[in-house]
């Protein structure tokens, strides 16, 4: 594909976005295997428009692929759907050649590109059923807060049916086709992305896709990935189940039992745990994860499908591993907000570590069970029958809280 492509999404409305294909991580732990695209769009009305930017980066490529389409001097609107850089880092460039242009968007999102600018700039705020006069076509503004920041909204250009709704129904999937009905299959890309960025907000999702339902849309142009001209309705419909299956406890019951060994001790407690927390349930799933050579991607994966974390680490110089303070890393606060967890490990002259585990696992909004289970060098026979304990009293606590949920 030609680098400065533009794809026509209707008539008078152009992608004119770019490819980021070697990206292999997004936002530092977000694992890309597909790479990702920066979706923005230009409308051709009697008011010119652009919808959303990219990340700044690529502003040479942007630049020219928008002045393929129109003398930017001309521009009169740019939509801002979002503030997060990778769709608002070109901002300040494009203001530099589009003097007359006043930028849209929510309260939040002025007051974010604010403090991102570095200063003011001709702005409008927008309201949920807001709309915008064109000259010959409208937009409407549609509140979608916390999808994924607050500052979030759709955008809906009413004469061409089409959508703009920036990470919603979105995901970091690049082809040079764009298109959904010509890129292949993307649904694991797909899962994956609202797995990580959009499920902790699925009760915000439900109510934004409830505000659309009614619209008549012939295209969803989301922020990242493909372009939905064919399928959006699946799509749509997908993300909704998605929302809805967040928005009740796991039917599976899985907890993560995720260590560091270096001379096997740990390893060996956290077999025993394992066979604890199946001896309060059969039907409680355990994943028993050796973090040492795990893929990061690979890893937040295991944390998402987890109800429940029992971390596990040695210590060597009164600190824990590396390993583990990466397993903090990409935790998430709001998404993994009130999973059970727990912590055990194996130690030497110090023992003082243990509360390393505790403290971190709550600051991250974990509720700690018990005391965990900690061993001086070796496990023995009654430490591996306090271990086969713990293990059984955190999946009764666990098993507690779920039929509690339930009630």
């Amino acid at each position: 594909m030609d680098a400065y492509k533009t794809l026509e999404v209707s008539p008078d409305v152009q992608w004119i976005g770019v490819l980021d294909p070697d990206l292999v991580t997004f936002d530092v732990v977000m694992e890309t295997k597909y790479g990702t695209t920066y979706n923005s769009y230009f409308i051709n009305a009697t008011k010119k428009v652009v919808v959303d930017t990219v990340k700044e980066k690529f502003w040479p490529v942007f630049h020219e692929k928008l002045k393929r389409l129109t003398d930017p001097s001309e521009i009169e609107y740019v939509i801002v759907n979002h503030t997060e850089p990778d769709h608002s880092g070109a901002l300040t460039y494009l203001l530099e050649v589009a003097p007359k242009a006043v930028v849209v968007g929510t309260g939040n999102a002025i007051r974010y590109l604010t403090d991102l600018i570095g200063g003011d700039f001709p702005h409008k705020i927008v309201k949920d059923g807001d709309t915008l006069d064109l000259g010959n076509k409208t937009l409407r503004f549609i509140g979608a807060p916390n999808l994924h920041w607050p500052d979030t909204m759709y955008t809906y250009l009413e004469e061409d049916k089409v959508l703009f709704t920036c990470d919603s129904f979105g995901c970091h999937y690049c082809h040079h086709e764009m298109y959904d009905d010509l890129v292949g299959n993307f649904d694991e890309a797909y899962k994956f992305y609202y797995e990580v960025i959009l499920k902790p907000y699925s009760k915000f999702m439900m109510k934004a896709i409830e505000k659309i339902r009614p619209l008549d849309i012939a295209v969803i142009c989301p922020g990242h990935g493909p372009i939905l001209r064919s399928f959006w309705k699946k799509y749509v419909d997908i993300t909704q189940h998605y929302a809805e299956e967040a928005l009740i406890y796991p039917r599976v019951n899985r907890v993560m039992i995720a260590y560091v060994s270096a001379y096997q001790n740990t390893r060996k407690m956290s077999q025993k745990i394992a066979e604890g927390v199946k001896l309060a349930d059969p039907s409680l799933e355990v994943d028993i994860c050796d973090m040492e050579a795990l893929p990061l991607g690979e890893l937040e994966r295991r944390v998402i499908e987890a109800n429940a974390i029992i971390v596990g680490s040695p210590i060597i110089n009164q600190n824990i591993l590396m390993q583990i303070y990466q397993l903090f890393a990409i935790m998430n606060p709001i998404r993994d907000r009130g999973k059970l967890a727990g912590a055990f490990g194996s130690y030497g002259w110090s023992g003082d570590f243990m509360k390393i585990l505790q403290v971190n696992l709550q600051n991250l909004k974990l509720d700690f069970f018990g005391e965990g289970v900690f061993v001086r060098f070796t496990p023995h026979e009654a430490d591996f029958e306090k271990c086969l304990n713990y293990g059984k009293d955190f999946g009764v606590e666990l098993l507690g809280r779920v039929n509690k949920s339930c009630h």
